[in-house]
């Protein structure tokens, strides 16, 4: 006789049931999971036990504690949780048996068949229950429009445990806390090995109703990642109209477009916009088609109202500078810092805040910078482009070697930084004092004795065909290992 059901946790059976004619000689300490109750009659049929069943022996079966041996160890092949014969005295070489090999030992005072019956009749109640608090569940989660709120309903129902949608074994979203002692249970979203995962961190007293809490939940989280992905297709449809238009293919990198359309002059008309390049470096083996949830994920985030268009080896958008998040380039960098850095993602972006720009050429120059851009680093700016393009040429321990050597005075001053800011300054400015003084914030005055004494200390900016390497060598050097002094006395 057997009755199969979904599944309860051991324990929670043996305090449901009305124990006092069990008699427990070994119950293992790991939560074990009982689906069925199955009655012996003949020998042959332990071959037939299923996994997480409770076996019990009929009474002319279990004569002796060499018959309880046999059947611990098929039990044990078999992966059964218990064995319940009738009652009888053990040695303790049964018990230990019974020990290693895992499997939970009773003894019945009250007769096998009626205890079978018991049990799983008490099974039956249990699993009620559980289905009745997984239906609940599933009509709470199928109501949900995000997947936070589904991971909030799955992590309340078990006991606050921490739940989460993995990408690429990558954090999409996640509720709750991780308990101690816990183990995890995995529910696969989609066919591949690197498909979504919805992944729940429980007490083992929880693992078998979170196996099935999270094969009801994942058809609907499921659903709800398909449904971003359409969403972002249908928000990114202009945005890629608009690629198609300007000749910037989805299998293509954004500087080597050639617009075919004169009248695409600037999109949307009149409005500043930032065109924005987010670069997976180094893209081997389709990553960037790997994190695409994630990284969509986190852009929706920083910004929920700019589409994002998928190209090769990253991603682009055309980013309002009136957006409601502030500073574009505080949450880009931002976002690069949080979400995107992280993951090999490197941002650039190319302004137009006269909104006069042709997009087509503001989505190159974005390209170009994230080319620049480090994973993890800042946000390269096109209008910033100088100084990470000669760090890129022109290491920073290749640059002090180089100064230490062309200008020996100047490096052992030790108002050196100072100095070497104010050269650059006046050289980004192209010779004007006043611009320079104004980005340093220092008197006219301040900036000149500055000048006066680099060229004390051999740098000469009256030299024409000099003035372009002096840049670029003063450009590249890292302000923190230049010598500095809190008392600047070429200042007065």
């Amino acid at each position: 006789m057997s009755s199969t059901r979904r599944g309860v946790i051991l324990r929670d059976l043996l305090l449901a049931h009305d124990s006092a004619g069990l008699t427990a000689h070994h119950v293992p300490s790991s939560a074990q999971s009982v689906r069925e109750i199955v009655l012996i009659t003949h020998v042959d049929q332990i071959l037939e036990v299923g996994p997480d069943s409770i076996v019990l022996l009929g009474e002319e079966l279990a004569l002796g504690g060499w018959v309880v041996s046999v059947a611990l160890r098929y039990a044990w092949e078999r992966r059964a949780a218990a064995l319940v014969v009738s009652e009888q005295s053990f040695s303790e070489s049964v018990i230990e048996l019974a020990r290693r090999f895992g499997v939970a030992l009773f003894t019945a005072a009250v007769g096998i068949d009626r205890t079978a019956l018991a049990l799983a009749r008490q099974l039956g109640a249990l699993e009620a229950g559980i289905l009745f608090r997984l239906d609940a569940l599933h009509n709470r989660v199928v109501r949900a429009t995000t997947i936070a709120e589904v991971l909030s309903e799955i992590s309340q129902e078990l006991n606050d445990a921490h739940v989460q949608v993995l990408v690429e074994g990558i954090e999409l979203v996640s509720r709750g806390e991780r308990p101690n002692d816990a183990v995890t249970v995995r529910s696969v979203l989609a066919d591949g090995r690197r498909g979504p995962e919805l992944v729940a961190t429980v007490s083992p007293s929880q693992q078998a109703f979170a196996e099935q809490a999270l094969a009801r939940a994942g058809m609907t989280v499921r659903a709800l990642l398909l449904a971003h992905e359409l969403t972002d297709l249908v928000d990114a449809a202009p945005l890629l109209s608009f690629a198609a238009l300007a000749g910037v293919r989805e299998d293509s990198a954004v500087d080597d477009g050639h617009p075919d359309q004169a009248a695409l002059q600037r999109w949307p008309p009149g409005t500043p916009v930032a065109a924005v390049v987010l670069r997976v470096v180094d893209d081997v083996d389709h990553r960037a088609d790997r994190i695409a949830p994630v990284v969509t994920s986190r852009w929706r985030e920083a910004f929920p109202r700019v589409p994002l268009a998928r190209m090769s080896a990253g991603w682009f958008a055309i980013v309002p500078l009136a957006h409601p998040s502030a500073e574009v380039d505080g949450a880009l960098q931002q976002l690069a810092d949080a979400g995107l850095g992280p993951l090999g993602t490197a941002l650039g972006v190319a302004q137009d805040p006269e909104g006069t720009e042709q997009v087509s050429n503001l989505l190159r120059r974005a390209g170009l910078a994230a080319r620049l851009a480090e994973a993890g680093g800042p946000v390269i700016d096109f209008r910033r482009f100088g100084l990470p393009l000669v760090r890129r040429l022109l290491p920073a321990q290749d640059a002090m070697d180089l100064a230490q050597t062309a200008y020996p005075l100047l490096m052992r001053d030790p108002h050196a930084a100072d100095i070497i800011a104010t050269v650059v300054a006046y050289l980004d400015c192209a010779g004007s004092a006043t611009a320079a003084a104004e980005r340093l914030g220092v008197h006219r005055n301040t900036l000149q004795l500055r000048l006066r004494r680099a060229a004390a200390l051999g740098v000469h900016l009256d030299h024409p065909g000099e003035l372009l390497s002096t840049h670029l060598l003063l450009a590249a050097l890292d302000p923190g290992s230049v010598p500095t002094s809190p008392s600047p006395p070429i200042d007065r």
